[in-house]
């Protein structure tokens, strides 16, 4: 491992999401404080508070603000252990504050839940593992609640974990309403002395949310513009799958990489754990109302991760993308718990318990081995290894003597070697970056980004033509149209779909720009990879620099700076964050299903000209079919071999007339999946990943050159959906760009959150329309007083100006965060004034 090693824990989400987090986290700390509230580098920019809320609340994110640079991996590390080890120390200290188990025996149970099979499976998922952490120490204050009803520790912790991170702190609240019913069915109380202890719990509970007000109230506003808007509108009361395939989830290994797109619950806790929870209830120790309730409860978690309605509750209503069952963690705490409850006292287990737990173990086993192939990540290696550890459990809880130290430390070895299996063959399942594949493209990405600072301190953003992932912009301290979250406003993605960009529910990628998009975006700069002229310096380049898409339209632009892969080229035509438009802008509504029709019908509104031939379609000069039957016209057209069994393949040639920029068009059905592009040989570069059609520029200045595009189909048909190809009158293009240069706002001070420029307006019946994506946040002074903004075009900030000279001042406040931070500090001050009281009458006493 760095900095021993070239490994690193970075796979999939931690690799690709949360590590350019964690470099934002870091700037935002150190340099640009403002970014806590909003910020340009989430695509063209947006509320951050919802993101804190979500990845980067946790106090543990305060270890990497040692760590600069690719250290931050080493960072990772840390952090990952420390979670690791805090877990089982918190749960070690719920077992030793609430039982009378021997302290030798505490380590068994807290190793048990620190590396069980949920955390394991989650150890990428750094930002969740705060709530195996606080979950012990949720469920020891309300224990101490329970005895003192005056207790605020239930109160204080699960207002942390709500801080740290909602998401896991919602099911937690949800976890905790099975766990009072449980600790109620422990003791004899009338329904009034119920009624009474309820009311304590919600009380103290509801306290936790106000404290915590501060942060959720904004981020419940943010919610309702991102994941809010993806939430279940039909439920399906259905098993989501056979609900004994969980069983095969008990057994050491049982993950790999297609259990975290989809897969079942990862719930392995040890064998002895099982057994001592399938002893729990053969225990008369406990009473038959306990153990009726403790059923009950296990029974509901069970359904909840099978059966859809439940499965929903628990993710607030959304199916996960990625990661299912992600509250399992609960289920996971409350087995051991209750195992541990039934070892409080190790003592021998009589023969007919030890019959009926070999029998239940007979029966899994025999079905996990009956089912074959049916669970992948299952071996037959792994599978007598569970066996073998199950069998030394039985033989050292019935056979040994229970007070001998050979005994305990065999059943502490036993334990630490069946959990440290687990990990090891679930882990190496999966893939991870070494720590070169992270540090060249960030650091060749840094490197050009401090470039720029150094030329250029005003307010612009960046495309690029290749990356590292969608949030280089975050880890690199630059503004760019790229992000990836699961807290993203939909309105952007859905604007990407639009124009001709990659987009999903939860990423956007700024690779398909248009010389017209890059200009009204703000795209002022553009990172891209160095023409390389050796085949030796060419493979090292696209060995570290991921190309996202061809681009050659930027030889319009001018190179700036450059090293030895990359180069930066400056936008002539790129506009302000904001310039003066026709005031119908403000009411526009641009309903164009085509990428490039919206393209000019966006200009149209913002100039007035007729804009209707700035794309125009034009044909192939030819059009070759090999093994494909031939089709008169290409576009939504179907493709289909003649031979299965031969290659079928469709050559497209076009020599431009002129050296304007050429782009096609690509629907969602031409990915990857289905056909292979090439360019003049080459594999054609594009984003791979799509749901709408998306541009891709294949010439530009390239008057009497022939273009030659070449088809393989990869599978008997193939739709080209939206698929044609356009010539973009640049003429015309500048000319209207250059009026709109004419007329922008000058920006003269700006941070994350606040742009204060000048503007001077000629006209009446004019609008400043900005590519800032409309928010409640945004609040606009023109020569110091407020005006009304609108929402354009369905997504950016917008709003009238009168003629003459103006400074404009725009500040993003996040919408009831005010609210929410007094509803806080009322909740602080209640919780404190009991002791700020008895201290006052100590004092005068």
């Amino acid at each position: 491992m760095y900095p021993f090693g070239n490994s690193s824990l970075l796979t999939v989400d931690l690799g690709q999401q949360y590590i350019d987090f964690f470099s934002y986290f870091r700037a935002t700390l150190l340099h640009h404080p403002t970014s806590f509230f909003y910020s340009f580098s989430q695509a063209i920019g947006g509320d951050m508070l919802g993101e804190w809320a979500y990845y980067l609340m946790s106090p543990f994110n305060l270890i990497f603000l040692l760590f600069p640079g690719k250290s931050i991996v080493a960072g990772v590390m840390v952090v990952t252990l420390l979670k690791y080890a805090l877990s089982g120390l918190t749960f070690g200290l719920l077992l030793k504050k609430t039982t009378r188990m021997n302290s030798f025996y505490i380590p068994l149970f807290a190793t048990a839940y620190a590396l069980m099979g949920w955390t394991i499976a989650n150890q990428l998922n750094l930002l969740w593992l705060d709530a195996v952490i606080l979950l012990p120490l949720v469920i020891l204050g309300f224990e101490k609640l329970q005895n003192n009803s005056k207790s605020w520790a239930y109160t204080w912790w699960l207002a942390l974990l709500l801080v740290a991170n909602y998401y896991m702190g919602y099911m937690v609240c949800l976890f905790m309403i099975l766990y009072f019913l449980y600790t109620t069915s422990r003791v004899s109380i009338t329904f009034k002395q119920f009624l009474k202890k309820a009311w304590t719990f919600t009380y103290k509970s509801l306290i936790s949310v106000a404290i915590s007000a501060v942060i959720l109230f904004p981020t419940l506003f943010s919610l309702l513009s991102s994941k809010g808007q993806y939430t279940e509108e039909s439920i399906k009361a259905k098993f989501e799958y056979n609900p004994l395939a969980m069983l095969s989830k008990f057994v050491i290994g049982s993950f790999n990489f297609d259990q975290m797109p989809s897969g079942f619950p990862n719930i392995f806790v040890g064998s002895l754990v099982l057994i001592g929870f399938i002893l729990y209830f053969m225990n008369n120790r406990f009473s038959i109302r306990e153990r009726v309730v403790a059923f009950l409860i296990t029974s509901f978690l069970v359904l909840s991760m099978c059966f859809e309605p439940l499965d929903l509750l628990w993710h607030g209503m959304q199916f996960p993308v990625w990661y299912p069952y992600r509250f399992s963690f609960v289920f996971c705490f409350w087995i051991i718990l209750l195992a541990a409850q039934q070892f409080e006292y190790f003592n021998p287990v009589k023969y007919w318990k030890i019959g009926i737990i070999s029998i239940l173990f007979i029966g899994m086993f025999t079905y996990l081995f009956l089912s074959g192939t049916t669970y992948n990540y299952l071996s037959n290696e792994t599978l007598f290894l569970s066996i073998l550890f199950i069998l030394l459990m039985l033989i050292l809880i019935q056979f040994q003597d229970h007070s001998s130290p050979s005994f305990k430390w065999l059943l502490c070895m036993g334990v630490i070697a069946e959990m440290s299996c687990n990990a090891v063959y679930s882990l190496d399942n999966i893939s991870y970056l070494s720590t070169s594949e992270y540090d060249v493209s960030t650091s060749a990405l840094a490197t050009e980004s401090k470039s720029l600072k150094k030329i250029d301190n005003s307010f612009y953003r960046v495309a690029q033509t290749y990356s590292r992932t969608k949030n280089d912009a975050m880890s690199a301290d630059f503004f760019s149209g790229s992000h990836f979250s699961s807290a993203f406003s939909k309105s952007i993605p859905t604007f990407y779909g639009k124009i001709g960009q990659p987009d999903g529910d939860n990423y956007v990628t700024y690779s398909n720009g248009t010389l017209l998009t890059d200009a009204l975006l703000n795209m002022k700069y553009v990172f891209t990879p160095k023409q390389m002229k050796s085949s030796k310096a060419l493979t090292t380049q696209l060995e570290t620099l991921t190309p996202l898409t061809e681009k050659p339209d930027t030889s319009y632009y001018n190179t700036v700076s450059s090293d030895s892969l990359t180069e930066t080229v400056k936008n002539p035509y790129a506009l302000s964050i904001g310039y003066v438009a026709n005031d119908t802008v403000i009411s526009k509504k641009n309903k164009a299903t085509n990428p490039l029709r919206y393209q000019s019908d966006w200009l149209t509104s913002l100039t007035g000209a007729d804009n209707s031939t700035l794309f125009s379609p034009i044909n192939f000069n030819t059009v070759n079919f090999d093994n494909v039957g031939s089709q008169a016209n290409l576009t939504d057209s179907m493709l289909t071999k003649t031979k299965l069994s031969k290659p079928g393949i469709v050559n497209f040639t076009y020599t431009p007339t002129t050296n304007d920029a050429y782009y096609l068009t690509l629907g969602a059905g031409l990915s990857t999946d289905n056909v292979l592009f090439k360019l003049n040989g080459h594999e054609l570069k594009q984003y791979k990943t799509y749901r709408n059609t998306v541009v891709v520029n294949i010439a530009s200045n390239d008057k009497g050159k022939k273009i030659t595009l070449t088809a393989k189909l990869k599978k008997r048909t193939l739709f080209l959906e939206n698929f044609t190809l356009y010539r973009m009158d640049v003429r015309s293009f500048e000319t209207q760009i250059n009026h709109l240069q004419a007329n922008e706002l000058n920006v003269k001070k700006y941070n994350q959150h606040s742009i204060t420029g000048s503007v001077n307006v000629k006209k009446t019946h004019q609008a400043i329309f900005t590519t800032i994506p409309y928010s409640k946040g945004w609040h606009v002074k023109i020569d110091g007083k407020s005006v009304s903004t609108t929402k354009s075009m369905d997504t950016f900030l917008a709003f009238s100006v009168a003629p003459g000279k103006h400074t404009v001042k725009l500040v993003y406040w996040p919408p009831y965060m005010g609210i929410g931070f007094l509803i806080s500090i009322l909740a602080v001050l209640i919780v404190l004034i009991g002791p700020i009281i008895n201290t006052i009458k100590r004092l005068i006493k």
